[in-house]
């Protein structure tokens, strides 16, 4: 009779569907959890797979949502410093030095009806890119190439905005003029308390930043431009998909005359 060697028993394990495991039972446990994980991810990255290019915009856009609640212009003048954002919220940080003029510099009034609209837009790109993983229409791909291409056009809107608002921003923060007398007696007050000395002209040389966009209006403006291409190229590339001819089917069987 052959005894059987464990080259045997290892073959019979195969045949049977029996792997011997190598290590102890607790790393068995976890490599058959690992495997089970990745069988149950496999078909959602295969869908990922072929939405690539929605899935980077909704990440994307995502970026930009957050970016539309950072300081967007920025200015500084003789009595302070100004950050506005495109939905219209200001800082300011100054000395009042215009408190008492006769003619006060106006507030800046930043329309935000640009930024909501960005924000409804990204809101729809998002929801639209995960409903697509479970089931991809053509309907979903119209409304994500449309919410993409209207979240940089409201974003360059909303920069178009700013820069004419920047002029009355810059003011908010600068004295209502040298022959005002409320303004001169707030410089007097402010140089008294020791805050800032008294401007005259020729005696000290000032420097500052008047006004200008700051890096995260560029950068939300990037990123919207970066989501809108990329799925351009991803709703053009599944109609050239949908359009691309079959192959011809080929009979092999031969028909008898």
């Amino acid at each position: 009779m052959v005894q059987p060697t464990p080259w045997h028993k290892t073959k019979l394990l195969q045949a049977q569907g029996i792997t011997a495991s190598s290590g102890p039972p607790g790393k068995q446990r976890a490599h058959e959890r690992a495997l089970a994980v990745a069988a149950a991810l496999r078909p959602r990255m295969g869908a990922a797979r072929g939405n690539w290019g929605y899935l980077c915009a909704a990440a994307c856009n995502c970026t930009t949502f957050f970016a539309l609640f950072q300081p967007w212009i920025s200015a500084s003048s003789t009595d302070g410093k100004v950050e506005a954002n495109p939905f219209g919220k200001i800082d300011i940080s100054n000395t009042l030095v215009a408190l008492w003029a006769s003619n006060p510099p106006p507030a800046a009034k930043v329309n935000g009806t640009w930024a909501v609209l960005a924000c409804v837009a990204i809101a729809v790109t998002v929801v639209v890119a995960v409903v697509n993983l479970r089931a991809p229409t053509r309907a979903l791909s119209r409304a994500m190439l449309m919410a993409s291409l209207a979240i940089p056009t409201c974003v360059a809107f909303s920069l178009i905005h700013l820069n004419r608002q920047a002029p009355v921003i810059r003011n908010m923060v600068s004295n209502a003029g040298p022959r005002d007398p409320g303004s001169v007696a707030g410089m007097l007050i402010r140089w008294a308390t020791g805050q800032s000395n008294y401007a005259l002209p020729g005696v000290k040389r000032y420097t500052w930043t008047t006004i200008g966009l700051t890096s995260w209006a560029w950068f939300a403006g990037t990123m919207a431009v970066f989501a809108a291409v990329a799925v351009l190229a991803q709703w053009a590339r599944n109609r050239l998909s949908d359009r691309a001819p079959e192959p011809p089917r080929v009979s092999l069987i031969k028909t008898v005359p």
